[in-house]
């Protein structure tokens, strides 16, 4: 169950509006404990993100191997804390995660994400992706590629979704 900031008795909390991307190109200073490494991660568009779901739901989402050919990993914070509210996640009969991005610290959890195959990060708007990226890298996965503008650019261009269970 998800408590409210307010209903902890804090009424003075904010939102800085832009992040942490945008207090960096604003010349703020920021402070890690653990720095991650530069790393530049790649995008995939919702179009192509479209035709590898229509060629690869027809193939069983397998290799000949038999490990999965791609997988979405939806870290999406509402999506983990939806509150019993059904959300719309994209269409496939390929592997799905759902995690918090905290959970990608968590090394039993973490393991859970494939090594092999594609894993497409989506969020919300795709502003996480490049942290998420350098993270997961940092941790030895060379197979994660980011949804450029994430599920609001799956959406706004009407691709196939179904409300999360």
């Amino acid at each position: 169950m998800a408590v409210a900031i307010k209903d902890l008795g804090f009424s003075n909390i904010r939102i800085y509006n832009g992040g942490l991307k945008d207090w960096a190109k604003a010349g703020y200073e920021i402070e890690s404990q653990e720095p991650l490494p530069e790393y530049e991660g790649s995008y995939m568009e919702a179009q192509e993100l479209l035709a590898l779901i229509r060629r690869t739901d027809i193939e069983d989402c397998k290799d000949k191997q038999g490990n999965p050919l791609f997988t979405i990993l939806d870290y999406r914070t509402e999506l983990v804390h939806n509150e019993g509210k059904d959300l719309p996640v994209i269409s496939t009969k390929c592997p799905q995660l759902v995690m918090l991005l905290d959970d990608f610290a968590d090394p039993v959890k973490r393991d859970t994400i494939p090594r092999t195959g594609t894993v497409i990060l989506v969020s919300e708007t795709g502003n996480r992706d490049p942290f998420a990226m350098r993270y997961l890298h940092n941790h030895g996965y060379d197979n994660i590629v980011g949804l450029r503008f994430g599920m609001r650019a799956w959406i706004k261009a009407g691709y196939p979704v179904e409300m999360s269970r």
